[in-house]
């Protein structure tokens, strides 16, 4: 894939998935849900108070029995609704609404009744810039402040799966720092180093992975060249691992924001993907992040390790 508008069209290839949105009483994430489904993608189930559900969508003129309405009278009671379903194989992904993420993925870690499945939950995000040649995924700029090895390892494994589904056989994987020899006083250097040694022995897989690097010789063939870099991935790495929530969120949304970058997103590591955006976000943004989950469950099924 090039850009987030072939996602667009993956997506609408594919067979209808059931999404859920958990306190659905927000009227953009409903406007994005409708685009949605109006391209075929989706059939929606909206939790949260019907009372002030079901008026959003006639005030928008959509067709209600078009939509599926759980009434839930709070924010918990919503986002346990919404794991049981995913538990009861009754939806196939989930999308916050308008609640706090602390009460949301509270219930998605619940010992009964939640949903997660890796050893860590970590957000994925996806950029396309406009002169550009290939997307970039970016990660953890959402969730971890400042994971350790073992927790980056599980960070990459979340992404590395991410791409796999949409068609990366081997993602090249590039750590992030400010450059590109080990620094002991430099801590983003020393996990690197600490993670390729790793991926050396063999313990991260499905991927390509080198650094440390700054991000210029990540991104461009050019920029390593003059450096002299010889690597895989240096100049053509897909993923960018950044080295702590800081940098990571710094990049997403100066990428967005400044350098008119269309954007898309997903917490993973659960049992299914769970669309996370922000108020800030476009509608387009919200509407790629729901394409996204629907091409990730679907390709999901489609792998092997």
């Amino acid at each position: 894939m090039l850009s987030l508008k072939d996602l667009l069209l993956a997506a609408q290839n594919l067979a209808c998935q059931k999404i859920a949105v958990v306190s659905a009483n927000d009227e953009a994430v409903v406007e994005a849900v409708e685009q949605a489904r109006q391209m075929g993608f989706i059939r929606p189930v909206l939790i949260g108070p019907k009372e002030q559900i079901s008026p959003i969508i006639l005030t928008k003129k959509y067709h209600l029995p078009h939509y599926e309405i759980i009434d839930a009278c709070s924010d918990e009671q919503a986002s346990l609704i919404a794991m049981d379903l995913v538990n009861r194989h009754q939806i196939d992904f989930i999308m916050k609404g308008l609640l706090d993420t602390k009460i949301l993925l509270k219930a998605v870690v619940n010992k009964e009744r939640g949903i997660r499945k890796a050893p860590l939950l970590s957000h994925v995000g996806i950029v396309s810039y406009p002169d550009f040649n290939r997307l970039l995924f970016v990660t953890d700029g959402a969730m971890n402040i400042a994971p350790d090895v073992n927790e980056k390892m599980a960070i990459i494994a979340n992404a590395v799966e991410l791409a796999k589904t949409l068609g990366y056989e081997q993602p090249k994987v590039g750590l992030v720092a400010a450059v590109e020899k080990l620094n002991p006083k430099m801590a983003s250097t020393v996990d690197a180093e600490a993670l390729v040694n790793l991926y050396q022995q063999g313990l991260i897989k499905d991927c390509l992975l080198d650094g440390p690097f700054a991000i210029d010789n990540l991104v461009s063939k050019e920029a390593a060249l003059h450096k002299g870099i010889k690597s895989e991935v240096a100049g053509q790495a897909d993923i960018l691992v950044f080295p702590g929530i800081d940098s990571g969120n710094v990049f997403y949304k100066t990428s967005v924001f400044l350098g008119r970058a269309e954007s898309a997103g997903l917490v993973l590591g659960a049992k299914c993907a769970i669309v996370l955006t922000s108020r800030a976000d476009s509608a387009q943004s919200k509407l790629y992040s729901i394409a996204l989950a629907a091409v990730y469950q679907n390709g999901l099924s489609h792998l092997s390790y």
